[in-house]
Order: C-alpha cells, then structure tokens, then sequence
C-alpha cells in the first residue's frame, strides 16, 4: 500500500501520525514551477519530464495538481544571469496577491524555484504567510515554511544551489580568461566564419572562412576602403541577394557592425586588448585597419537619420565666413548655397562650383601627386594609434552594453563611458592627421584596388558620395584650404571668387 505524506508531518509518513482526525488530513491542491536551466547538470530534465516525475510523486501523496506555471524557454535562475523568468514573476506577483489558488507549491528540485538566496527566502516569507506547503519531488518531502527546521533545510538548499553557481561562474570566467590569454574563439561565430568542432569531444577548436559568406565579408571591407556609404553598399547587397540570418536584407547599420568586427583580421579583443587569434584572417590587416580609420572619420559615426542620397559634393565641405556654420544647399532652380546656422550668406551654386573644380583639378594633375598619396602611411606611431582606437572602442562598448546591478552601477559606467569618448575623438583626430594621403589613395584608386595614373579621371568619374569625401580632405587647412563663404556686402556685387576665402594652416 502506499504511504502518504500528512501536510504538517514535517517529513513524517501518513501512517506515523496518531490519526487522520488532525487538520489538513484532506487531499491537497498543488501547482507546480517548471523551469529547465541552461546548466550541464546530468540531472537535467525538461519541463515536459519534470511534470510527469511531479505528477507521479503527487498522485502518490494525494496532491492533485492544477494548472503549472512553466518557462517558455530554457533560462537561468542563477544571480549571475540576466535572463528574464516570465512565469517565475507570474508566481511571485500571485503570491504577492494572493492568487496563487492551491495549497502546495510543487518543485521537481529546490533549485528550479532559485538559485539566489533572497530571492527563495522572499518566496517561502510570501508561501509561510499563506499556509502553502512546498513539495520537492526529488526529496519525496513535503515541507511546511513555517516550521524552521523544515525553513532551514530549503535555505540551506538555496545556498547549496548559490554556492555551486558562484563556482560555475568562477570557472567560466576563469575559462575565458585562458581561452583569451591563447587567443581562442568567444562567443557567437560571425557571419564569414564558421565554427570547426573536435570529432569525438565535440568541443569547439577554432574558426575558419566560410566558403560561401567569406567573399561578400571581404567585399564589405573593399567597398568601404573605396569610400562607399553603408547605405549605397547595403543597396548594392541587396541587389546581389546576401541575406542576413533572419533572410533580411543587411541594414547599414549592421554591415557598419560587422565591418568593426577584429574576428575578420584574425583578432580577438578581451577586456579591450587586442590579442592574436587562432583562426586564419579572411581580411587583409592593412584593409581592416584601413577601413577603421575611415569607420572612425565623423561622417561615419553619425547616428541622425539621413533622408535621401548624396546630391552635391561640397555640400558641408564649406563654412560661413561669418559665423563657421556649414554651408548647405538649397533645393532652388537655381540652386543656391546658403549658411545653415544663421543663413548669414548666400551665392549661386554653379559658379562655385566651377572655381572648386578647376582648385581640385589642379591639384590632382600635379606630377607628384599621385606617388605623395599612394604610398602607405604606416609607421610604428600610426599603428600605435590604431591599436588605442581599437581597444577604446572595445572598451566604450563594453561599457555601453553593460547590464548595470542598481543606480550605483549605472553612474559609474556613465562615468567611464564620458570619460573614453573625448580620449577616442582626440585619438581619432591624431590618426587622421597621420594617414589622410592613404585614405586619398583609397578613394582615388581603381576598382581592382590599385593606384590610378589619372587621378583627374578618376575624380571626374567617381560617384557623389565619393567626391564628396575627397573635397573634404582636399578643402581642408592643411591641403588646399577651407573654403568660407563671405556674405553679401551691401551695395556691392562682388564675383564669386572674391567672396570666397582660403584657409590653410600656417607652413
């Protein structure tokens, strides 16, 4: 026959109890939580399993079970994950309530409830208060909140639970830091990559080149080293038919991503540390380091919403004489320029463009030009610098994407975050003085990647946007000037080269 367990037995059988005339000798009502975590426990078991143990351990102890509160997906009840436990709010917000609607709370073990100890000590504080039992199916235990040794033995479950969690964490952090230290792969294997697994342990070993993403990833970085805008190359992706994941076009924002990702060259960065990977590089080191040079120029990091495509090549490469705000254009039949602060001044478009092309060509056709600009700007200072961007950029993101524990927290990553972006922006700055002719040779070069004999030709040949990016290394104080437009003088009309200035840094 078999035996039952009474509510309030403390553990004790049914049939060790004086008689069946004490209170709660009835049959009880019970709900269950299911949960299955992430964790390689050998005793895993989903919720579908760990209802059928319950089920069968219930009927034995004349518990009948009503509707369960049951995770969705596989999530951790551990306090170092941040994964949200929808039902397990659902229960506590019952409770709190007192909605819950059934005598017992049934669990196939303590841990599934919580593996952080206020937590539990909150629920069994709400279950004492309302007379709720709680059944572990593993323990064979019915168990009463309100009697403490039968309280000091669920605590005591929870810190087993907590405890056995801090070491979990403490070896995969100690795991990652090993892993990083030997330059091994972290984390999801990017799109161009693809994960290569031991044969009988099934572990990871390290990335290599997907054969069939590998060439657009290389084509995200020659385009962008060509000048090209994320959102002309997105255009131009989705017209070939390269699909993300979700088989969605790729947005410019998520090719701006990828085309920052040190995976690609055959790096991993830890902490902010750049460190030599164990997976080939399927980027060129020169062509990804040039790409983050151009990725980190202010144009590029942007975040205003920009309606329309590029029209007009100087657009923004001018300022006011007046008040240094920039010059914009009107959308006019006649097509002025016009000072965007303060409108302060005003000229017709097409004269000035004309001086500005004659300036540009001119330099572009001088003999030496094309040699000055093409040879590569890498020295031990240049890469010095982009080894600070890169690691501050790591550290500006990992700081962004930090899930802060309370308000202290938050302060404190709004500090480091204000105190990195001036540090990266003055970085930046010094880079772009060092290796502005490489960037010109990148935007002037041929489709195939190589020096033009022409410069002038390309020029005229090139895309808007590309000649956009040009005037504004070019119109510049330290190449040809930068371009201010004076306002009107009243009861003059002057030509549009003598409303024009020209400032250049000192020699």
């Amino acid at each position: 026959m078999t035996k039952s367990l009474h509510p309030r037995s403390k553990g004790l059988l049914a049939s060790q109890l004086p008689g069946d005339d004490l209170p709660g000798s009835r049959e009880l009502t019970g709900r269950e939580y299911l949960r299955v975590s992430e964790d390689r426990s050998k005793r895993m078991k989903s919720p579908a399993q760990q209802h059928e143990d319950n089920e069968r351990a219930c009927a034995a102890h004349r518990i009948t079970l009503g509707e369960p509160y049951r995770e969705g997906r596989a999530v951790s009840a551990s306090r170092y994950s941040t994964d949200v436990r929808d039902d397990f709010d659902r229960l506590m917000t019952d409770l709190r309530n007192r909605e819950f609607g059934a005598d017992v709370l049934v669990l196939w073990e303590s841990s599934r409830g919580s593996r952080r100890v206020l937590e539990w000590v909150t629920m069994l504080d709400l279950l004492e208060r309302q007379g709720i039992f709680v059944f572990v199916t593993t323990h064979g235990r019915l168990y009463d909140p309100a009697n403490p040794r039968d309280r000091r033995g669920l605590i005591d479950d929870a810190n087993d639970s907590e405890y056995e969690s801090a070491k979990i964490a403490q070896r995969i952090r100690r795991d990652m830091a090993a892993n990083a230290a030997e330059g091994r792969p972290h984390g999801l294997c990017p799109v161009g990559l693809r994960p290569v697994y031991h044969e009988r342990t099934g572990k990871l070993i390290t990335w290599e080149a997907d054969p069939e993403t590998a060439p657009m990833i290389v084509d995200l970085f020659t385009l962008y080293r060509r000048g090209r805008s994320g959102r002309s190359i997105a255009k131009e992706f989705k017209e070939r038919g390269y699909r993300n994941k979700l088989g969605n076009p790729y947005s410019p924002a998520h090719l701006r991503d990828m085309a920052t990702r040190a995976a690609y060259t055959g790096l991993r960065v830890h902490h902010g540390e750049l460190i030599e990977g164990t997976w080939d590089a399927i980027v060129e080191r020169d062509l990804w380091w040039d790409v983050q040079r151009i990725l980190a120029e202010p144009a590029h990091q942007s975040t205003k919403p920009r309606f329309g495509s590029v029209k007009h090549e100087y657009t923004r490469t001018m300022r006011c004489a007046k008040c240094l705000g920039p010059i914009t254009t009107l959308d006019s039949k006649r097509g002025d320029y016009m000072c965007q602060t303060g409108g302060c001044a005003r000229i017709t478009k097409a004269p000035v463009d004309a001086i500005l092309n004659a300036v540009i060509e001119d330099f572009l056709a001088q003999a030496d030009f094309t040699a000055r600009v093409a040879r590569r700007v890498d020295t031990p200072q240049v890469r010095a610098l982009e080894i600070a961007i890169a690691q501050l950029r790591a550290e500006l993101e990992e700081a962004e994407n930090a899930v802060p524990a309370n308000v202290s927290e938050a302060r404190m990553f709004a500090r480091i975050i204000e105190d990195i972006k001036p540090k990266l922006a003055d970085k930046q700055a010094q880079l772009r003085g060092l290796t502005t002719p490489s960037e010109l040779a990148s935007l002037l070069a041929s489709d195939d990647g190589s020096p033009v004999a022409d410069a002038v030709t390309r020029w005229r040949d090139a895309p808007v946007e590309i000649r956009r990016k040009i005037a504004k290394i070019l119109l510049s104080p330290q190449y040809l000037g930068q371009v201010r437009i004076n306002p009107r003088t009243p009861g003059k009309r002057l030509p549009p080269h003598e409303r024009l200035t020209w400032v250049r840094d000192a020699a």
